[in-house]
């Protein structure tokens, strides 16, 4: 089954609208012109270990090739310097074959990548965790530095769809691929990477975040759609060399103030948490999710309501099931009248908001930055949602599949099969 079947959402973006936004030429395949050189390691002791390396992992191999390099190009606006590392491990599709890697240097030329090609691979299935992994380990061996920001550039859909879709290979990073990848990534230095974005829609979920639990320190992610090209690295970059020193928490600022100041026309629901802070938010979520599933029977319509009224995280006519976990919280607490459910729901409230470092939400109101699976149909409930850490962990699951049964929502789904083809969603990066 293809990325596209498997319901990828990515990139939505009117390109000429952007482009005109932020002054780009419009790019035509013959530009894409790359120097192809190879430079010497450089040699790894304490004078060449920097603030920051932005370790890159930017799957192209599908139809955001172009978009890639057009990324890439963003990110040589400011480039590399004496104070941070900007390495991209790049697969496309068509425009190359194999598997490139990329010392990001500084350029104004926005017609062409001017930046060298470290090493040139082998074609690699960039859906592949120990990918991931050898690539990371690669740059942080190569490319020492106090801190690390690990981006995944590519399509994504949440906990269902995970991320990083190989076309060639017909594979992607799931969640237990995450999950896999990012101990071994922990287990190369010892220590948790400093913070890891998720430039991919519909990443900034609890699920997700839970997944990759005691590897990361910060992580950043969408509720929403991720527009165009993606994070504007010219911008987050040029904001970090100010001040080289900053932590994960205020270089996780910078990429959401950004963000949000580059799609300024756009809606947006992006936010940074404390990984750390996500166990009392788990806690707090099995709780109300116990409450919830002892008195589904007695509430249940206003438990309906409450999930009705929740910001939802829908892609057009894609019913994701994906709804804001803070505004489903208050909504519960302003339906449900047992105090219990009350004071838990307040608590669960009060917890998203210590964990969250950061966020901004624009044309979405009640967005709060951390999404979670809530399905209200058995057609629409993934059975694969039993397995996943999130599950295992709680009783959120066991709340949802009650409440269906409740309510007996058993009609078939009302997603049409052609919503998934690539003439409908033509206007998909």
């Amino acid at each position: 089954m293809s990325y596209i079947n498997k319901v990828l959402i990515k990139k939505i973006a009117i390109i000429t609208i952007v482009l005109a936004l932020t002054t780009l030429p419009s790019f035509q395949s013959v530009a894409f012109k790359t120097k192809k050189h190879t430079i010497p390691k450089p040699s790894i002791t304490s004078s060449d270990r920097k603030y920051w390396t932005f370790i890159i992992y930017m799957d192209a191999d599908n139809d955001l090739e172009k978009t890639a390099l057009q990324s890439i190009n963003l990110m040589e606006y400011t480039g590399s310097d004496k104070s941070l590392n900007i390495i991209v491990q790049l697969d496309t599709k068509k425009i190359f074959d194999g598997v490139r890697r990329y010392y990001i240097t500084k350029d104004t030329d926005t017609w062409n990548i001017g930046s060298e090609i470290i090493q040139t691979l082998e074609e690699k299935n960039m859906g592949d965790p120990n990918t991931l992994v050898d690539f990371v380990k690669w740059s942080i061996e190569n490319y020492p530095a106090d801190r690390y920001c690990l981006v995944l550039w590519d399509h994504g859909n949440g906990w269902q769809g995970g991320i990083c879709y190989d076309e060639t290979s017909g594979d992607h990073l799931s969640l237990q691929d995450l999950k896999n990848a990012m101990k071994e990534i922990k287990n190369i230095e010892g220590r948790k990477i400093d913070l890891i974005l998720f430039d991919a829609c519909l990443m900034g979920m609890l699920e997700v975040y839970y997944q990759i639990r005691n590897t990361i320190d910060v992580l950043v992610g969408s509720e929403d759609v991720i527009w165009s090209n993606g994070c504007p690295y010219h911008m987050i970059i040029n904001d970090l060399k100010k001040k080289p020193d900053s932590n994960a928490p205020t270089l996780a600022r910078y990429i959401i103030e950004n963000y949000a100041d580059y799609y300024t026309s756009f809606s947006i629901a992006m936010g940074a948490f404390y990984n750390s802070y996500l166990t009392d938010v788990i806690e707090k979520l099995d709780s109300l999710a116990k409450l919830l599933l002892e008195n589904t029977k007695e509430y249940k319509r206003k438990i309906k309501k409450a999930i009705e009224e929740t910001k939802s995280f829908d892609v057009g006519d894609y019913k994701t099931n994906y709804k804001d976990l803070y505004d489903f919280a208050r909504e519960i607490k302003n339906f449900v009248s047992k105090k219990e459910i009350k004071e838990v729901a307040d608590e669960l409230m009060r917890s998203i908001d210590n964990a969250k470092i950061f966020s901004i939400q624009k044309r979405n109101k009640n967005a709060h930055g951390l999404s979670i699976y809530l399905p209200i149909r058995k057609s629409d409930y993934n059975k694969d949602y039993d397995s996943i850490d999130l599950s295992i962990s709680t009783h959120w699951d066991d709340f949802i599949k009650n409440y269906i049964k409740t309510n007996k929502f058993n009609a078939k789904s009302l997603i049409p099969v052609h919503i998934f083809s690539k003439k409908l969603w033509g206007f998909l990066l």
